[in-house]
């Protein structure tokens, strides 16, 4: 899997999608350690107990396990789907608060990114004293409105309100437009593909799937799915931070700051935006 370094330069909103990155990806392989630490104390106690055994029948059973040293392994295997939905839902889902942060962070600099022909009623407009609260109002709605628009509708945000390219090529906007449209159908379809995923998706190289069947992504499609949606995390946060003035520090500097920020005052949490 591809692990970025936790010193890796980035806005607070990149530290927090790298943060629950880590979380996801080491609770997986948290459960595959004690599985595997499982597996082996089951066949070091058989070893042992076989020694002075004289039994038969135990003997057997204590040969039978010595035998089979991945018992708990493959019964694990056996959880692949869920173990796969899991880390698909877990890695998309930060990966699109990741997406809103970062156009919040970029409003807050520049409000004039959110202007279009949306309509804002008075009694909404009434409910604020504050003139950045009113932005925040508007820029949530906005997002929001991005958020069920599917991947064409954010990139295309991003070119015109923005005016960043959301992904260096072709292959890294097919791969994450997959596994977002993946993540989807796991949670509205039970992971059955559909009408909506084959619009969105398309065709992509290397993957196969067909309407009215179950499809989700193996480890090896894992990790590329994974790697490439941080690959272009990471393009969009250079990019992004660069042209609208946005702090970035190392990503255990982030950590050090929203601990601190807990402690002393937790409704007070950096923004991300240089002052």
């Amino acid at each position: 899997m591809f692990y970025p370094d936790h010193d890796t330069v980035c806005t607070d909103a990149f530290s927090r999608f790298l943060g629950e990155y880590f979380t996801n990806l080491d609770l997986f392989f948290f459960v595959i350690h004690l599985v595997a630490k499982a597996d082996d104390a089951r066949v070091t106690a058989s070893k042992a107990l076989l020694t002075g055994e004289s039994d038969p029948v135990k003997r057997e059973q204590y040969e039978r396990s010595i035998a089979q040293p991945d018992v708990m392994l493959d019964q694990l295997k056996k959880h692949s789907t869920v173990q796969s939905h899991n880390l698909t839902n877990g890695i998309v889902n930060a990966f699109q608060r990741y997406f809103s942060a970062i156009i919040n962070s970029a409003a807050l600099k520049r409000p004039d990114i959110i202007a279009s022909s949306q309509t804002i009623k008075i009694e909404d407009i009434l409910r604020f004293n504050k003139y950045k609260d009113l932005i925040e109002f508007i820029i949530d709605r906005k997002i929001n409105e991005l958020s069920y628009g599917g991947l064409v509708d954010m990139e295309r945000y991003f070119s015109d309100r923005l005016g960043v390219r959301m992904f260096p090529d072709d292959r890294q906007r097919d791969l994450l437009r997959l596994f977002v449209e993946v993540r989807n159908i796991n949670v509205h379809n039970g992971g059955v593909v559909n009408d909506i995923f084959i619009s969105r998706v398309g065709a992509v190289e290397g993957f196969v799937y067909a309407k009215g069947k179950t499809f989700h992504v193996d480890m090896d499609a894992l990790v590329t799915l994974s790697e490439n949606a941080m690959r272009v995390a990471m393009h969009i946060d250079a990019t992004v931070s660069a042209k609208f003035g946005l702090l970035r520090k190392a990503h255990r500097s982030w950590k050090r700051s929203r601990k601190v920020a807990t402690k002393v005052e937790p409704e007070i949490l950096d923004d991300g935006i240089a002052q």
